[in-house]
């Protein structure tokens, strides 16, 4: 397993341009997020608006939407001239060197296509990537025939917490990783996808998985239940919560040296090590210790957008890649088909690309 060694945003380095940046979709993750004081409070950035107005090598000069509401509040909101209902006409007449799509996931690939025909150095892409794997790899493809860098939103990617945990792991430390329980709300899709996309963080890829759906309420994106084989044979189980009782999402961590609890919603970490029993001789038991684990804030956001503008200057790939954002769409996809066809286990990776989804 490779460490994770290239730190997004760390040293800053000297930029030789100031970037043009365009967002297109202007809800909640591209502009809002940064209108809740909690979240601001808790995160700093919480948007990509925020994010690239923080960012003193870039400059947001533009922006669309089909809602003249919300374009209108994203210009008062962030002081954007630039201010456009029809995208490819803001890609047509703006300079634009990094481009955010935080549109519904049926529409990326139609939107990357026309930016790939402009001077786009890079795409922060929320996730998951596109509708189907398909559309994923073409995605990925028209990027790389462009020289285009594409990062996908899986943010724990730039969660140094979440980087520090990994290479614990990556380590040793915890012992061969015996088996992960996993808890999470909010849609399969819509927040699973950040699950899936830390299991291959700390795990690898998966060899296959067994899904069944446990609230339907969301009937476009269901909370799903199941089981995860990784081809370095960590058995991983997979818990929803319906999202109306409360957030969860948590990873309790299994290994012949030690177990690690990442639990508050990913905002702390507990630690047992092996050690003699006290109780029984000739056993061993898991004694709790503190976690040698740094909990740095939750910089995400600025995190992304300083990785992206020094991809741009360097052969660097983003941390969370497209090809990343295609393993955890791939998850997805083998989840619902498991479900569809009486959870059966399905193999990875998945023969049939063109298997749809959706989500937001």
């Amino acid at each position: 397993m490779l460490l994770i060694s290239r730190l997004p945003a760390g040293k800053i380095m000297k930029i030789k341009k100031r970037f043009k940046a365009a967002i297109i979709g202007c809800g909640r993750i591209a502009s809002d997020f940064d209108d809740d004081p909690k979240m601001v409070e808790t995160f700093g950035i919480a948007s990509h608006a925020g994010g690239y107005t923080d960012n003193e090598n870039i400059e947001l000069v533009a922006a669309s939407d089909i809602s003249k509401e919300k374009l209108d509040k994203f210009g008062k909101r962030w002081g954007v001239a630039g201010l456009y209902s029809d995208y490819t006409e803001m890609i047509a007449k703006e300079d634009i060197d990094i481009l955010s799509i935080c549109t519904w996931n049926s529409t990326h690939l139609e939107i990357l296509n026309v930016a790939s025909k402009s001077n786009v150095s890079a795409i922060w892409c929320e996730k998951p990537i596109s509708d189907s794997l398909s559309n994923a790899k073409r995605m990925i493809k028209l990027s790389e025939a462009k020289n285009i860098k594409l990062a996908v939103n899986h943010n724990r990617r730039w969660d140094q917490f979440y980087r520090n945990i990994a290479n614990f792991i990556h380590s040793g430390e915890l012992g061969e990783i015996q088996q992960v329980s996993c808890y999470y709300t909010g849609g399969l899709a819509n927040t699973c996808s950040h699950l899936f996309d830390v299991l291959r963080m700390f795990l690898g890829d998966a060899e296959g998985v067994t899904g069944w759906i446990n609230d339907s309420k969301g009937k476009d994106d269901p909370n799903m239940d199941g089981y995860i084989k990784f081809k370095n044979g960590t058995a991983v189980t997979l818990q929803s919560v319906a999202a109306n009782s409360f957030l969860i999402f948590e990873f309790d961590i299994y290994g012949t040296k030690g177990r690690l609890r990442i639990e508050n919603n990913g905002f702390n970490v507990s630690y047992w090590k092996v050690k003699e029993s006290i109780k029984y001789s000739g056993y061993r038991e898991l004694v709790a210790e503190s976690a040698p684990i740094k909990t740095p804030p939750k910089t995400m956001i600025k995190n992304a957008v300083q990785d992206i503008v020094e991809c741009i200057q360097t052969s660097n790939e983003p941390a969370c890649t497209g090809f990343d954002g295609y393993k955890a769409l791939e998850m997805i996809c083998a989840f619902q088909l498991s479900a569809r066809e009486k959870n059966r286990f399905v193999s990875l990776p998945l023969e049939n690309k063109n298997l749809m989804i959706k989500s937001k």
